[in-house]
């Protein structure tokens, strides 16, 4: 198994290969082609929270967001972009790091706070967006039949069909949740 104090990962096309380490006090970051080390103290940390973000291309997509007390959120990714369309998950590593942040900030007794999945608004607002989806689509089937271009239909609910199991994953997931960070919760890393 590899060094669960590091990780590395490339979060999309426009950024560099980010490398991240966690030292005795701080979680510490390098960009590649970049010079110098970027730090966030441990006690600095105001936020973890661990969601399923997956997309149409990353259906196993899972992200880590430490909120520091003041400055720009980080985000860690489960996978690395090699190529449009094309990710390689990391789990095991991701895992690892994510757990290791966790008993790191236990044991320096920060005061932050750990949630899992979306928040409140965000949960409500993608409840909401679903119900609405799920209408559409049922306007759509109606009114393709009718026109008597039921083939159209058909194939548009097989691509439908084809994301339910990922969109019921992610509403199950994302459900709003604190957590102990010494009892990181089923669901918030990948399996």
């Amino acid at each position: 198994m590899s060094d669960p104090t590091t990780y590395t990962h490339t979060y999309h096309f426009f950024r560099k290969p980010r490398s991240y380490r966690l030292t005795g006090s701080a979680l510490t970051w390098t960009d590649e082609g970049e010079a110098g080390m970027k730090s966030l103290p441990y006690s600095q940390i105001k936020e973890v929270r661990l969601a399923y973000r997956p997309s149409r291309v990353q259906r196993n997509r899972y992200l880590a967001h430490i909120v520091p007390k003041s400055g720009k959120r980080i985000d860690i990714s489960n996978s690395t972009f090699k190529g449009f369309g094309d990710f390689v998950e990391h789990n095991e590593e991701y895992s690892a790091f994510i757990r290791e942040l966790h008993r790191r900030l236990v044991e320096m007794r920060t005061d932050a706070t750990f949630h899992k999945g979306s928040s409140w608004l965000g949960y409500i607002g993608n409840m909401i967006l679903t119900v609405w989806i799920a209408a559409m689509v049922v306007l759509a089937f109606f009114l393709l039949t009718l026109t008597g271009v039921l083939w159209i239909a058909v194939i548009k609910l097989a691509i439908i069909a084809f994301f339910i199991p990922t969109l019921i994953r992610f509403m199950l997931r994302s459900r709003p949740q604190t957590y102990d960070p010494r009892e990181i919760p089923e669901g918030a890393l990948p399996a």
